[in-house]
């Protein structure tokens, strides 16, 4: 850049040098100082506004790299969010479904143990009426003995006291013989 300002610089001296006045040369010579200084800023400007923009592009590259990377993370836990949410899901219903299941195993149990009681008072009922009939054959019987009991009684004490009054009206009789 110096080199280039050098030239320039040169470049109008001599030119000047041969075609103006002395005032005009250093006239010349300012202003090419200036050009040169201009020019110079202006690469100098340039360069920094170069810099300044691969910083920004630098800059934007991170932060557009940093947005994907958020937008990924996000989408990420968004879908094991939903994944846990339908795993969620599954879980309850397979919680609904399992107790529904255990709700009607306990009700086929409890109407097992009802049939089973059931069973069992009916089976008790027979058993009683069973009893209740043994029972009053028993008292038949009893009574059927009863009666042959007394019916026989009543006959021995019948043929006892047909005895005894054949025994007394013989004793009449014979003691009527002898009177």
């Amino acid at each position: 850049m110096k080199k280039t300002v050098l030239a320039v610089f040169l470049a109008t001296i001599s030119h000047a040098a041969f075609s103006a006045s002395l005032q005009d040369q250093l006239s010349a010579v300012a202003q090419a100082e200036q050009q040169g200084k201009n020019e110079e800023q202006k690469q100098h400007d340039d360069w920094v506004a170069e810099r300044n923009r691969r910083i920004q592009q630098d800059n934007q590259r991170r932060a557009n790299a940093q947005a994907a990377a958020n937008k990924k993370a996000a989408d990420a836990a968004a879908a094991r969010q939903v994944r846990q949410d339908k795993h969620d899901a599954e879980a309850s219903q397979d919680k609904k479904r399992d107790q529904g299941y255990e709700d009607e195993l306990r009700s086929l149990e409890i109407q097992k143990q009802k049939l089973a009681l059931a069973k069992e008072e009916a089976r008790v009922k027979r058993e009683n009426d069973f009893i209740d009939q043994e029972l009053k054959s028993k008292a038949a019987q009893t009574d059927v003995t009863q009666s042959e009991a007394d019916a026989n009684r009543n006959m021995s004490e019948g043929g006892r006291d047909l005895m005894q009054s054949v025994g007394k009206a013989e004793e009449k009789k014979q003691s009527s013989w002898f009177d």
